[in-house]
């Protein structure tokens, strides 16, 4: 199977094309907009080892996602992360532990969106046999934006397994649990998000007057990928994700479809 993550500083490069049904995070079947955003993202990495269980593991980004319909949600990003791993003995079926910090900064199209983000997380890596193996994650982030209601603080956590089909076939099977803010969007006055929101503000992004609600809300999203690997350097991924976010009168759900293209230099 062709391996995703880049290493010895050689780029790996995601690009993808994903379908979202609810762009806009909105409870009013009126208000919700799907459209389709491009994304691409450039990571090269390196590991130097400490010892035979320990190393330590940084990595330089470039990213960036453009939607054709809404050029205004376009952007871009620069960040870096670095991170110890320890594997529990030599043993192929040992544990991995991975602690991480990161730190973006993201340019925006719409000057509001601008603004800088980091956060930390740790996961735990188990090969349960040949062919499955199974991360457990959880991840804190921030973002400050320079419009307040663009501002972001959020955990989540996320329990993956992963299955060889064959040499060159994986499919993948991912339930996460997010709880923090979400931008939903909605037109006229609601006095039901108000009362949730402490950072509103008016934008035409979508074409059309809606106003934008920061809200702390939960998601449970659960996705579904499938891998097939083109040669020893790249691979393409159908997945699917669905995610269902609720908070008193806030209630949505989004769907997702992507296929993405991954090589490694």
């Amino acid at each position: 199977m062709v391996s995703l993550h880049a290493d010895d500083w050689a780029p790996n490069l995601t690009v993808a094309a994903t379908w979202e049904s609810n762009v806009t995070n909105a409870n009013v079947s009126s208000d919700q907009i799907d459209s389709i955003r491009l994304n691409g993202n450039l990571v090269a990495a390196q590991r130097y080892a400490l010892t035979r269980d320990d190393a330590l593991q940084v990595a330089l980004r470039l990213g960036g996602e453009w939607w054709p319909r809404y050029n205004g949600l376009s952007s871009g990003l620069l960040g870096a992360r670095g991170g110890w791993r320890h594997q529990f003995g030599a043993d192929p079926l040992a544990p991995v532990v991975m602690i991480e910090g990161f730190a973006d900064a993201v340019a925006a199209k719409d000057t509001g969106r601008r603004g800088a983000g980091a956060g930390a997380a740790v996961s735990v890596r188990k090969r349960l046999n040949d062919l499955t193996r199974a991360t457990f994650s959880h991840e804190v982030g921030w973002f400050d934006a320079r419009y307040g209601v663009y501002d972001r603080g959020a955990s989540e956590t996320s329990l993956e397994l992963e299955r060889d089909l064959s040499p060159l076939m994986r499919v993948t099977l991912t339930g996460r649990f997010r709880d923090g803010d979400v931008v939903s969007y909605a037109e006229g006055t609601r006095p039901d998000l108000i009362a949730l929101a402490p950072q509103r503000i008016e934008t035409d992004i979508f074409g059309r007057t809606l106003t934008a609600h920061r809200i702390d809300a939960r998601t449970w999203g659960a996705r579904a990928a499938f891998v097939r690997a083109l040669d020893d350097d790249s691979a393409i991924v159908l997945a699917y994700e669905w995610r269902g976010t609720r908070r008193q009168a806030l209630s949505f759900s989004n769907s997702l479809v992507s296929i993405s293209l991954v090589h490694q230099f």
